[in-house]
């Protein structure tokens, strides 16, 4: 008998250190995912930062994009061009022979006019004068052009189409400028919706130009 209670009792005492065990694994697994936990948290930390960091060199990139004085310029010059685009438009519209021409044109002059005037008012609230004037010879050149009355008007969208035969590339300026402007979202914006409607006057002279030509 006393055998077989001596067996019961190392029964129990390995069944005890079976339990010890298991608490001691129990708790070296418990330990290790703590550790990993975080270390996950950890590197969800760094990658917030570097995310923040990327953010801040994209910032940096769109201050460092364009002068202020870069941009008094590019503003001026667009300005100057969408004013004398409105005065000669006006001049074409007085001589338009075709119905459907002068109908387009009475919109694309207001837009050119409506644009020179938001781009003089950005300019001012941005501390710039506008100043910059297109030279005489061009303006009387473009002016006698639009206010000739011996040139029909597809003769006229034939000339305009020829020096702008590709849209895209007539408004990358513009579009290289916008990407730039992150640091300034309103000149931006300003400028990526003014572009929106330049390409609607180009749209508009190449539809004229294929009714026109065909």
């Amino acid at each position: 008998m006393s055998k077989d209670k001596d067996k019961d009792k190392d029964k129990y005492k390995e069944k005890d250190k079976d339990k010890g065990r298991d608490k001691d694994s129990n708790k070296a697994t418990g330990e290790l995912l703590e550790r990993i936990e975080k270390r996950l948290v950890g590197i969800g930390a760094r990658q917030d930062e570097i995310c923040a960091r990327l953010e801040r060199l994209e910032t940096g990139r769109g201050q460092a994009g364009v002068s202020p004085d870069a941009l008094a310029s590019f503003l001026d010059q667009f300005r100057a061009g969408e004013a004398l685009g409105e005065a000669s438009l006006g001049a074409w519209i007085a001589v338009s022979d075709l119905a459907c021409v002068k109908g387009g044109l009475r919109t694309v002059q207001q837009r050119e006019g409506m644009h020179a005037r938001l781009l003089e008012a950005r300019m001012k609230e941005l501390g710039a004068t506008p100043s910059f004037q297109i030279p005489d010879s061009v303006q009387e050149k473009v002016m006698a052009d639009a206010a000739d009355p011996g040139k029909p008007d597809a003769r006229k969208v034939a000339d305009f189409c020829a020096r702008f035969p590709d849209i895209d590339a007539a408004l990358k300026p513009i579009h290289d400028m916008v990407a730039k402007l992150d640091a300034d979202p309103e000149t931006q914006f300003l400028l990526q919706t003014i572009a929106q409607d330049e390409r609607s006057t180009l749209e508009f002279f190449q539809q004229a130009n294929e009714l026109l030509s065909s």
